[in-house]
């Protein structure tokens, strides 16, 4: 044992330095005006893409785009992906990290990380846990869904169908609730640790295992899968490929599509190669991560991108709930959808203009074919109304949905004697390894990026184009100031929080 401390003492000692090299080194991209088109950028299988990762269903671009391409970064991360398999961040038969939540933190969180970003808060929701007020006020308000007149569910059954590491439970859950006025509340738990009601003995450890099973899927499904690789590459492809330079809906769309497949190529190595990130930190084995990757690809539905939509197909609205998140992501894609509608307004003079655009319509075709199952639950480009849909609900996807499912589990997701990033057989905490390596990818997920509170009137091609970019910036800051009137949260997205698309 002391050889093996020894050996971690080390491990650790390297990766805490990598991490906070990467986040130091890191810096804001401007980004500049479409240059010169260049070859289309193809669509090909993940597999194909990254040999080793074995994702099929998964596409994404086939290469780094010219004026995407950062040899820097990339030799940092090719460096990273060697060392998981030779000197990687976790090592066998470590100590459980320390029962109290400060102490664990404060072991894996440095000085020399919080000297460049500040420590998690502890959620006030976290401190008298319950389930149905996290179903309605947390990043995983987006699982309640309806199963009649008042009764809801969580349903993460099908997170039992993957195999998990020796000496974890499955983490398949269904969390039944109640409506009790505007709250919900819970009244069982089914999951692979049994059927259990409040007051049960396996009751706060099955609230553990539901907790862990919806940041799981979050972080791997929502965040990952269905923002970065699924749609948001295709959106990025789409965009690249079907539309010329000077063309006024790709100047509209270019701040949120810029460094999608460079981001897309280094998380991909950090997270997905043999040894990364994910199957290093969450329940999965490697085989059963990369099928779960496959399959919700293939159970994609783009009703998901735009929150109004997705809440109407769980059933959740009109009901008389207090819904605040549902609230908060709708308030930022209202401004995101007028910002398209003004946008496209002053450049189309009415639908027909709009719908006799070939670029246009190649660009949706395009879009539509990429994306598993359509685009169609979103709208199309047949009138500048449905189009507006469409293009604010993708601007949202990119920069409200990537944040609401990634960083922002920053204060959420590390205090894990709440809510464990793996649930042990014997019910014993995370090893030190494990939340070491959590700590720092989520750490990770804070580097600064380009903000979305900017103005990119200098993208337009003429004045038309730069006054709707302006007052697009101007309505986020008047959102930003309302929102900064009522009592801030931890599970609501600022405008001031949003980066403008998901460049790494």
């Amino acid at each position: 044992m002391p050889c093996m401390v020894k050996m971690w003492a080390a491990r650790r000692s390297l990766w805490n330095r990598l991490a906070i090299l990467k986040f130091s080194g890191s810096k804001v991209v401007d980004i500049p005006i479409p240059g010169a088109d260049e070859a289309p950028v193809r669509a090909v299988r993940l597999s194909a893409r990254f040999p080793g990762i074995g994702i099929d269903e998964v596409l994404v671009a086939e290469r780094i785009p010219t004026d995407e391409d950062d040899a820097r970064v990339e030799r940092f991360y090719r460096v990273m992906a060697r060392l998981f398999r030779t000197f990687g961040p976790n090592a066998p038969g470590l100590p459980p990290i320390d029962s109290d939540r400060e102490a664990a933190l404060a072991s894996a969180y440095t000085d020399a990380h919080r000297k460049l970003f500040p420590a998690p808060l502890f959620p006030d929701e976290y401190g008298d846990l319950d389930l149905g007020l996290l179903a309605l006020a947390s990043p995983y308000a987006h699982y309640l869904r309806a199963t009649g007149p008042d009764t809801y569910e969580w349903d993460l059954r099908a997170l039992a169908d993957y195999d998990v590491h020796p000496g974890l439970v499955r983490l398949g859950v269904s969390v039944s609730f109640v409506q009790a006025g505007a709250r919900v509340r819970a009244t069982e738990i089914d999951s692979a640790l049994g059927k259990v009601t409040p007051g049960d003995a396996a009751w706060d450890r099955s609230v553990g295992l539901a907790l862990c099973a919806a940041t799981t899927h979050t972080s791997l499904v929502r965040h990952y899968n269905w923002v970065h690789l699924v749609p948001g590459a295709s959106f990025a492809i789409a965009t690249r490929s079907a539309l010329p330079a000077s063309h006024p809906l790709k100047r509209l769309l270019w701040p949120h599509i810029f460094r999608t497949q460079f981001s897309n190529w280094v998380t991909t190595v950090g997270q997905l190669s043999r040894g990364g990130d994910f199957e290093s930190i969450f329940s999965f084995t490697r085989e059963s991560l990369l099928r779960l990757f496959d399959e919700t690809c293939a159970d994609f539905d783009a009703a998901v991108i735009d929150p109004v939509r997705d809440a109407e197909k769980r059933g959740v609205v009109g009901r008389g709930l207090d819904l605040p998140v549902l609230d908060n992501s709708t308030a930022h894609h209202d401004v995101m959808c007028a910002h398209a509608d003004r946008y496209l307004r002053a450049h189309y003079p009415d639908d027909s203009a709009l719908a006799a655009d070939p670029d246009v319509q190649r660009w949706y075709a395009q879009l539509d074919g990429l994306i598993p199952n359509g685009v169609g639950a979103l709208g199309d480009v047949s009138s500048i109304g449905a189009a507006s849909r469409l293009i604010g609900s993708l601007i949202h996807l990119v920069s409200y949905q990537h944040e609401a499912y990634g960083t922002l589990l920053w204060n959420y997701q590390l205090w894990t004697q709440v809510q464990p990033i793996r649930v042990a057989a014997d019910a014993a905490p995370e090893p030190v390894d494990v939340y070491q390596r959590l700590v720092n990818a989520d750490f990770g997920l804070n580097i600064r990026r380009t903000p979305m509170l900017q103005d990119f009137s200098y993208l337009a091609v003429d004045e038309r184009g730069r006054a709707a970019f302006r007052t697009y910036l101007s309505d986020l800051l008047a959102l930003q100031t309302r929102l900064e009137t009522e009592p801030r949260t931890l599970y609501n997205v600022y405008p001031e929080m949003l980066e403008a698309n998901m460049n790494g």
